[in-house]
């Protein structure tokens, strides 16, 4: 007789909210202020915005090491130097008017982290010394007590309809993911979340649904509440090996299945999800290669010649033949995203930027500073206003 497999209901389906949208900023300052500057001071300013100084000193240094090379006299690093420092307040200010607007336009559906960032760079020194920012960046300082205490709000209202409906890992990821960081789990809601999490854990729920849960309540502020009802009689070995690396945030779990936790072991890290298209795909292995110097095979409609044997006309082989037709192909690796920020810069796109910057043809100063006075005249005339 077939064996009836147990009847599982799953849990209804919660209301998902719409996604934040993330900062998008335009470029109406910056431009505005590059406008104003003389062609000569552009390239150092572009420099400015990519990286800060720093940016600027390493683009010299690759641009005289090319000028070295060609026998040329080396750009004087002193005066683009202090050209940057002085165009630096400037550009900062502009850049993050650029990203104060944009942000207040879309701040009620703005992302959290894009608007913390935005309040945190408008108290940097060179910002926040100017007038034009003062106001706007209180405005903004304001928002964000506000939209935080909404979120908080809603955070701990989606987990508690996620622990009413049954759907504990939902729960379980939701508290792990406050909206600020450091706050209090609310104990009411997390002794509710602590038993619907047990409560789950029984003897004859599947090894896939306990890999699930356990996965979620690891990273769980409700973790060491969790009490399984019971351990399955007979775990597979995914199950256990999921045990035996959780088993440093979860020994009580870890216990029921005699495991034991060493002293100062580790806590480990959550999986990170498989991306789209990887998940078990396999790769279809190539066909064999015909080793060199093997004969051909005739083709049924190839005409007869006179041609002598084929083991006559057959070359030698040799050994190094075949090692050459089956070599693998170098691939080259996948070059990786810079991470920006908290000011929204980029350390690897201010390297990469200065590396091209001699192949394009632009050149971060036209001549050097001790041959052109009219430049820096205007430095520090602009300097003053």
């Amino acid at each position: 007789p077939r064996r009836e497999r147990p009847n599982f209901t799953p849990p209804p389906e919660l209301p998902q909210r719409p996604k934040a949208k993330r900062l998008k900023p335009g470029r109406a300052h910056r431009n505005a202020v590059l406008a104003e500057l003389p062609e000569a001071q552009r390239p150092v300013a572009e420099r400015a915005l990519q990286g800060g100084i720093p940016a600027v000193r390493q683009a010299i240094n690759e641009q005289n090491t090319e000028r070295r090379a060609q026998g040329l006299d080396e750009v004087p690093a002193a005066g683009l130097l202090a050209m940057a420092e002085q165009l630096l307040p400037k550009l900062r200010v502009a850049e993050w008017l650029d990203r104060a607007d944009a942000a207040k336009a879309v701040i009620d559906d703005l992302d959290l982290r894009d608007l913390r960032s935005v309040v945190a760079a408008g108290e940097d020194p060179l910002v926040a010394r100017d007038e034009s920012t003062r106001v706007l960046a209180a405005e903004l300082k304001q928002a964000l007590a506000t939209k935080q205490d909404k979120e908080m709000r809603l955070w701990l209202e989606d987990i508690d309809a996620a622990v009413g409906v049954g759907r504990v890992v939902r729960a379980l990821k939701l508290s792990s993911q406050p909206p600020k960081a450091g706050t209090p789990f609310p104990a009411d809601l997390a002794k509710r979340l602590a038993d619907a999490t047990g409560a789950s854990l029984t003897s004859d729920a599947p090894a896939e649904r306990w890999i699930a849960v356990l996965e979620a309540a690891a990273f769980a502020p409700v973790r060491t509440q969790v009490a399984a009802a019971g351990a399955p009689s007979a775990p597979g070995e995914e199950l256990l090996s999921t045990v035996r690396r959780l088993a440093p945030l979860l020994p009580q779990v870890a216990t029921m299945f005699g495991i034991e936790v060493a002293e100062g072991a580790a806590a480990p890290k959550p999986l990170r999800p498989a991306r789209p298209g990887q998940g078990g795909a396999t790769k279809k292995p190539a066909p064999a290669r015909k080793p060199a110097g093997a004969p051909a095979r005739p083709r049924p409609d190839a005409p007869a010649t006179d041609a002598a044997p084929t083991e006559a006309t057959q070359p030698e082989a040799t050994d190094a033949a075949p090692t050459e037709a089956t070599q693998p192909e170098a691939t080259q690796p996948e070059a990786t995203q810079p991470v920006e920020d908290a000011t929204g810069h980029s350390d690897a796109a201010s390297t990469a930027d200065a590396d091209t910057g001699a192949d394009s043809g632009t050149s971060i100063a036209a001549e050097p500073l001790s041959d052109a006075p009219g430049d820096a005249a205007e430095v520090t005339s602009s300097d003053d206003e």
